[in-house]
């Protein structure tokens, strides 16, 4: 039997486990000082604590349930891609993008692989292994913060469908908000999803209040569900009620992502029933430009059709962002990450 994954445990959690082993409750917050605050999980590194004690945790605890196996970085040196190899032998990949002004921000993986198959997307191609546990989830971000710095914004927006491992993710979100633990507010904790309504519901009853994305990718519902069959489960209309109420429970807007896929979702009319959803939802739109994947049969779009997009958008009143190919020589963009080192999840059993 394996021995239970530090990272899964809560602060009340570890506090009772060292109580246990006859240990007052400061010595937890030593502990969560270490791995959260200084993104150390090496137990023989805490050297405020007495050795006996580090022996008693590392035979009750694993410390870490991942290796950070290889990363690789952009040749401007701002974006990194981390593979992750989990102790089953599967992996997920992460980016971290750095920009100026000191902002961190890291793109996590929630699953192995991806059960949605959406067609523009080489995680998709993965098909779905299993859920990452919630301690798999916060090892990335350790990791990262390891190795790039402190993290100051975390998306749920890497391999896998967040809303289909939701409840690992809620307990991954509570740590990363906990001034314990990862001490982030939650407008810096960002959930993307491609439209799984109880996911959804279950995100707006938790009262987390963290920002929730929507891969919109089209306004129309028979186009979506040609991008995303996921679409012919939770249908557009039925979809937007459900992230326009969280949106009202939550006071915080929807932010609509939209990948452009070159002359499939550019034009015209696709603008303005955009621009009406994100009227509708008083959402912000996120244009990214497609990353191309090797085998799979959609382009880039031209920057004058993603700048005519954009423009029609902004005509209509919708405060719009695009998101340009960061990480395009690292495979880290958007749809990119496919794990594709030899011995990892695309290329087992």
């Amino acid at each position: 039997m394996k021995k239970p994954d530090v990272l899964d445990l809560t602060p009340d959690e570890l506090i009772k486990l060292l109580a246990e082993l006859g240990q007052k409750p400061y010595r937890a917050r030593q502990l969560l000082a270490w791995i959260y605050q200084r993104n150390v999980l090496a137990i023989d590194e805490m050297t405020d604590m007495p050795l006996p004690l580090r022996e008693a945790l590392s035979a009750r605890l694993r410390f870490g349930a991942a290796v950070a196996e290889q990363v690789a970085r952009g040749v401007a040196g701002h974006t990194a891609k981390y593979l992750f190899r989990l102790d089953d032998g599967n992996a997920v990949e992460a980016v971290s993008m750095k920009e100026q002004g000191g902002r961190h921000t890291l793109c996590i993986s929630s699953q192995v692989g991806c059960a949605l198959g959406c067609t523009f997307c080489a995680t998709g191609g993965l098909g779905f292994r299993r859920n990452l546990t919630t301690g798999e989830i916060l090892f990335q971000v350790i990791a990262a913060g390891h190795g790039e710095g402190e993290v100051k914004n975390v998306v749920f927006m890497g391999m896998g469908e967040p809303l289909l491992n939701v409840e690992n993710v809620l307990r991954a979100v509570q740590a990363l908000t906990d001034p314990t633990r990862f001490a982030l507010g939650t407008r810096k904790v960002t959930v993307s999803t491609a439209g799984i309504i109880p996911g959804i519901e279950r995100l707006a009853e938790s009262g987390v209040k963290v920002h929730l994305a929507l891969s919109l990718n089209s306004p129309f519902q028979e186009q979506r569900e040609k991008l995303m069959p996921i679409a012919r489960k939770y249908p557009l209309a039925e979809l937007l009620a459900s992230v326009e109420g969280y949106g009202e429970r939550s006071g915080k807007p929807a932010l609509l992502e939209y990948v452009l896929l070159e002359g499939i979702n550019t034009g015209a009319e696709a603008a303005r029933e955009v621009a009406r959803i994100a009227g509708r939802l008083g959402s912000k739109v996120n244009l990214i430009e497609y990353n191309p994947v090797e085998g799979i049969p959609f382009r880039s779009p031209s920057s004058p059709e993603t700048l005519k997009f954009r423009d029609l958008l902004m005509t209509a009143g919708v405060t719009v962002t695009i998101r340009f190919r960061r990480g395009r020589d690292i495979a880290a963009g958007c749809g990119q990450l496919a794990a594709k080192k030899r011995g990892t999840t695309d290329e087992q059993g």
